[in-house]
């Protein structure tokens, strides 16, 4: 067991409750990196936090209600959700829109009736973790990173949505960012795109203890 996994917490003596969500497979891959991530850190305790992973199905039309249940069951106060992106580096969303797009089905069939995700909701919310401290802290420990400004208009924007929408409007409590992940090598063997920019499970690992162990430097914004 890694050493930071024996720290406690100091801010009223007792662990504090991490969510870290990921989402199952897509686009016809059998595995994702924010699946595997979540259950190699399940059950651990870094850095002051009993970290709970989940994997969330992408299907709009019931990955919220698994949210609210792992929301109501486990009362986090910080939500970590992850996904995969075809980016080189891990990068740290700082904004989430009200947008989705329409034309690009969920792995159910499913395609949003409407490009707004909720009429009565701003345009768009910032995280409130600041992700220039995490990313810096990344980068100190030689892990590629970068604060990205756009999460796209697909599951993983419109559950930053929704989260960051239901903290803004004191439907629970919380700090909550959106962390998208390289691909795996093995994704790029399975479909054989050796140009695949893909980072090892173990360094994605290291990336998320490495911004755990900073989340209380990351000024809530």
């Amino acid at each position: 067991m890694m050493k930071h996994e024996h720290k406690a917490t100091k801010r009223s003596g007792k662990m504090l409750k991490l969510l870290a969500t990921g989402f199952e497979p897509f686009d016809e891959y059998s595995v994702n990196p924010s699946d595997e991530l979540v259950k190699a850190i399940s059950g651990r305790k870094i850095a002051g936090y009993d970290i709970i992973g989940a994997t969330l199905p992408l299907d709009y039309a019931t990955a919220l209600n698994k949210l609210e249940e792992l929301l109501a069951a486990h009362n986090p106060q910080v939500i970590l959700c992850c996904g995969q992106a075809s980016r080189a580096t891990v990068s740290i969303e700082r904004i989430a829109i009200n947008a989705l797009g329409t034309k690009r089905a969920d792995n159910y069939g499913n395609t949003p009736e409407t490009d707004v995700i909720d009429a009565d909701a701003p345009a768009a919310y910032y995280a409130n973790i600041d992700p220039h401290a995490l990313v810096e802290a990344l980068k100190g420990e030689g892990i590629p990173a970068y604060v990205s400004y756009h999460a796209g208009t697909y599951g993983c924007n419109w559950i930053l949505f929704s989260i960051l929408h239901r903290i803004a409007t004191g439907e629970i409590r919380g700090r909550a960012t959106f962390i998208h992940l390289p691909p795996l090598p093995s994704q790029a063997l399975e479909k054989d795109k050796m140009e695949l920019a893909t980072m090892p499970l173990e360094n994605i690992v290291r990336a998320i203890e490495v911004v755990i162990q900073t989340l209380d430097s990351a000024e809530t914004i």
